[in-house]
């Protein structure tokens, strides 16, 4: 009988080194994939009007999705280095126009079991921008289905505030 109890024990110690290391990747996939924010999807024209036609839409709603608003001026240096990634032309926009004063949203949606966050700028102040996502409490987020952190945001809505 204790043969056979240290028999399952002897293939019980082999066992784990190699199932152990699964388990823990699995885990971290998981909890990497909704944890961490994936980075920014940065797109091109052509990209834009291929994920409108191939994406899958989903309705954001703005008042569950919206996690942070943060409002950025062109005249504070560490807002600059923020804008830029926005806007390529920055130093243009700004040196003609002087100060400028733009409103940073984070979303935070989920497809499935996995969460992802979004950063989008408005050209508006926090309180216009605050004002403007109350009169429009949603929008469609289109992704692409092998890479949902690949998606981008119908903000058709602002042309009438613009």
């Amino acid at each position: 009988m204790f043969g056979l109890v240290e028999d399952s024990l002897k293939i019980l110690y082999i066992a784990i080194p190699f199932i152990l290391p699964y388990i823990f990747v699995v885990i971290y996939e998981y909890f990497r994939d909704t944890n961490s924010p994936q980075e920014d999807f940065q797109c091109n024209e052509i990209q834009v009007e291929e994920l409108l036609k191939t994406g899958i839409p989903i309705t954001i709603n703005f008042e569950k999705a919206i996690k942070d608003i943060t409002e950025l001026s062109s005249q504070r240096n560490e807002d600059i280095e923020i804008l830029q990634q926005y806007f390529f032309p920055f130093k243009e926009l700004v040196s003609k126009s002087g100060e400028e004063t733009f409103t940073l949203i984070q979303l935070k949606y989920k497809i499935g079991r996995k969460s992802f966050q979004k950063k989008i700028i408005f050209p508006f102040s926090k309180q216009s921008t605050i004002y403007i996502l109350k009169m429009n409490k949603s929008t469609i987020l289109y992704y692409n289905e092998e890479s949902p952190h690949e998606s981008i945001i119908d903000l058709g809505f602002l042309e009438s505030y613009i």
